[in-house]
């Protein structure tokens, strides 16, 4: 492994331990978190769909949404184009959870990013998105 996958791979999982830390309160992950976020940008989707676009493992995408629904963040409905499908949505709950989630997002954010100056954020958020294939920042 070279150094430049080693400092992608800590990187990634000092985000992850803070954004988990920030989220241990209510009891969801990093994961569930990403599959809200998710949500929020679609008009729901199937569960096929969601794990081929955040790149989970069809299984790990049933317990998440299992859990989100457990919560009443998410719930399955019958797809709008073919009745014997299902899609997953996002309820109100999961929105009003995205906007109280906001500010310790922010604040992870932030201490993540703490070395940096502000040109220097919104240079690696553009490279990121570049390199996530998640389209122009």
């Amino acid at each position: 492994m070279c150094i430049r996958d080693i400092l992608l791979y800590r990187v990634g999982q000092r985000s992850g331990r803070l954004f988990n830390a920030s989220l241990q309160e209510s009891g969801l992950r990093l994961r569930h978190y990403a599959l809200l976020r998710f949500l929020a940008t679609s008009e729901g989707a199937p569960q096929r769909e969601l794990s081929a676009r955040l790149g989970y493992d069809p299984s790990a995408i049933v317990g998440l949404v299992d859990d989100l629904e457990k919560l009443g963040f998410a719930e399955r409905r019958p797809s709008p184009d073919d009745r014997r499908s299902r899609i997953v949505v996002l309820t109100g709950s999961g929105r009003a959870y995205l906007r109280d989630t906001d500010e310790a997002c922010l604040r992870v954010t932030n201490e993540l990013l703490a070395p940096l100056e502000q040109p220097e954020r919104e240079t690696l958020h553009a490279l990121l998105t570049r390199i996530a294939n998640l389209g122009p920042g």
